[in-house]
């Protein structure tokens, strides 16, 4: 019956010839939206009709997203911030509801590596990944819940998109931090699918495989996060060969921010409207 009903609604938007990506008047959070995946994935859900909200602890780069958007005659507002910050998810979600007055998606993209051997790994290492890639996701959830479990917002389109990573479906040496905070991610996704489907919420994630952004470029002198007095060193080092190799990638090669960010569009629009609690591997075809 799902499935009848869904071809239904297809042939009804194709017949009013309504492209069922576009995503119009929705208002999209995007957290590490400056760079990388983040801005591209803005670019273009501004593109396909949404009102973004841009969110990076960079705050200059972040109006420049914003600023790009407009440009291109989208709909962007800059919300920088820190989301290590324990208050801040629950500033960024007030903020966008006072801006737009609703809140229809959120895109839980911002992160880092901070690598290390296990042996040489100590806990505060350790904490700020986790704390990056599950905390902050949690506690902006926690901080949606009034506004998506009111009756009143029932049939309002809402859906979550958590970024994964490869590193945490198969693990990655020398990334005991990141591989765990990726893999809990991915059981926080499948949790709110569970959970918040009676409030008509879908939840999936994305796990991207070597994708080419700052994250994974080498790491250079200049390439820097600087993080509460502290600077993390940015990007995968050269000497990573295996992880390099592209001959285990049946593309042959890595894919661009605006690849991994059409996979966001696709969990955001109509198309996956029957999609929830799945984790899309966006890898070129490696670890299959």
């Amino acid at each position: 019956m799902a499935n009848h009903r869904l071809n239904q609604i297809q042939n009804h938007l194709v017949s009013l010839d309504i492209d069922p990506t576009r995503v119009d008047g929705h208002v999209i959070i995007i957290t590490g939206a400056a760079r990388g995946i983040g801005r591209s994935a803005a670019i273009l859900l501004a593109q396909k009709g949404a009102k973004v909200a841009i969110n990076d602890l960079d705050s200059i780069k972040a109006q420049e997203t914003a600023q790009e958007i407009r440009k291109l005659g989208g709909i962007a507002e800059a919300f920088p911030g820190n989301m290590l910050d324990e208050t801040f998810p629950a500033e960024l979600v007030a903020g966008v509801l006072t801006k737009w007055g609703k809140i229809n998606c959120l895109i839980n993209n911002a992160g880092f590596c901070h690598d290390s051997a296990i042996h040489k790994m100590d806990d505060a290492r350790f904490d700020v990944i986790m704390k990056i890639h599950n905390y902050a996701p949690f506690r902006l959830l926690r901080a949606l819940s009034p506004h998506w479990m009111d009756p009143s917002v029932r049939d309002m389109p809402k859906c979550i998109i958590n970024v994964s990573s490869t590193s945490g479906l198969h693990g990655a040496m020398g990334q005991i931090n990141y591989a765990t905070a990726k893999a809990g991610i991915v059981g926080l996704t499948k949790t709110v699918a569970a959970e918040w489907g009676r409030y008509n919420v879908r939840a999936n994630a994305v796990a991207y495989g070597w994708i080419d952004t700052r994250i994974t470029q080498p790491p250079t002198e200049s390439k820097v996060l600087s993080l509460d007095g502290q600077e993390i060193k940015v990007g995968i080092p050269m000497n990573a060969k295996k992880w390099r190799d592209v001959s285990d990638i049946p593309l042959s090669r890595p894919g661009t921010a605006d690849e991994a960010a059409r996979v966001m569009l696709f969990l955001a629009s109509p198309l996956s409207s029957y999609v929830s609690g799945t984790c899309v591997e966006c890898t070129g075809g490696r670890f299959m």
